[in-house]
Parts: C-alpha cells; structure tokens; sequence
C-alpha cells in the first residue's frame, strides 16, 4: 500500500464509523452502519456475526462499499474486495476496540468473524471550498477512473469553460480539466457542440 493510499484508509479508521453497502440475494442493495475496526498495511478489518445477512454477503459476493463523513465534512467513499480473515483477527479487533467487550462478553465474541478488505479504489472529496477538492487512492489494484476528458477533437470553442461550475477548465485546443476540482457534473458535456467530452467512468459491468 502507498503512502497514499495509507493516509486515506488511516482516515476511515480515525472516522471509524461508516456505511457499508452489499447487494443481497436478489440483487438489492443494503446498507448498515459499521466501524473500521483496524487500518493497516494490508487493508480494512471489520467484523460482523455468522447470524446477519450482513456476514452472508460479504462471504456470497467478496464485495463491499464504504462512505464516511469527515469531521470537516469531507466525504470518504471506497469499493473494495473483501475476505474472510484468520480467526486471530477476531481477539485483535477486541484488543484495539476494547469497547467490543461490553457487546460481546468472554467467549461470546467468538460468534463474529473478521473480514479483511484486501483491495479496493476510493475518494476523498471536499466541498465546502471553493474550488471544490478530490482525491482518489487504491490498494492491490488500479485506481478507478472517473469523471471526463476532453479529447483532441475540441475545437476550443469555450462553451465549456464558460459553463463549469468551479471554472476548473482551462482554455486551449483541446481545452483540458483540472480533474482535482471537478465537480464531475458533465455540465462540459452536455453545452459541447461537437461533442468533444469523455466520460472516464466505467462500471464494473462492463470492466
């Protein structure tokens, strides 16, 4: 893991607590709240119990969604894989989260398996500045792509610039997207008369 990529997966365990979104068996998302309970090297740990639909879809898909708030407002989002973990994980968990032992008493804790999330791409994005700020991280696989570029077949006309919310494009032929301030809106997109702008999202559909 980066440096990176370190400090944002350290920024979720400091939050600690966040939404985790799965898709169940008939292909619905659910969402609950949980806590980051160890950042490392390796990636996320979380625990869950054997008995939650939770637990069942993380072992069905290895497929996992974060968001966070930040203190200031900044927002954490993350994809990732995810595994079941050797049961050490468990009494780990416990030692750094010694909160866990009111919940689960003694032996009982051994109900919960822990999950590392071992690869993922997220982002970090802040918009109560202006211009807004984003940045993107990954672990154990590509960064994923997002937003839009303009192609070689601008014409530099200007539509885009004028149009940008955060005034994040800079004139030329072809004009160019400071990808950091972007709102990704696709307001380029759409004013473009010769249609000139990309989308840089692709879905895992498709991937």
């Amino acid at each position: 893991m980066d440096e990176k990529a370190r400090k944002y997966v350290d920024m979720f365990r400091q939050v600690k607590i966040a939404s985790a979104a799965t898709v169940d068996e008939g292909g619905h998302p659910r969402s609950r709240i949980i806590n980051i309970m160890i950042a490392s090297d390796e990636g996320m740990y979380i625990v869950t119990s054997k008995g939650k639909p939770f637990y069942s879809q993380l072992v069905k898909t290895g497929e996992i969604a974060l968001s966070a708030m930040c203190p200031d407002c900044q927002s954490l989002k993350f994809w990732g894989k995810v595994k079941m973990a050797e049961k050490k994980w468990v009494d780990e968990v416990f030692e750094q989260n010694p909160g866990m032992n009111e919940v689960y008493p003694g032996d009982t804790r051994y109900i919960l398996d822990a999950f590392l999330i071992y690869q993922g791409s997220g982002e970090w994005f802040d918009l109560l500045h202006y211009p807004i700020r984003r940045e993107s991280f990954s672990y154990g696989m590509e960064e994923e792509r997002a937003g839009y570029l303009i192609t070689d077949a601008c014409t530099g006309c200007g539509a885009c610039t004028a149009v940008c919310p955060q005034k994040c494009i800079t004139e030329g032929t072809p004009c160019i997207i400071n990808a950091s301030n972007c709102l990704q809106c696709g307001a380029c997109r759409e004013i473009c008369p010769v249609d000139a702008v990309r989308s840089l999202y692709k879905s895992k559909a498709t991937q």
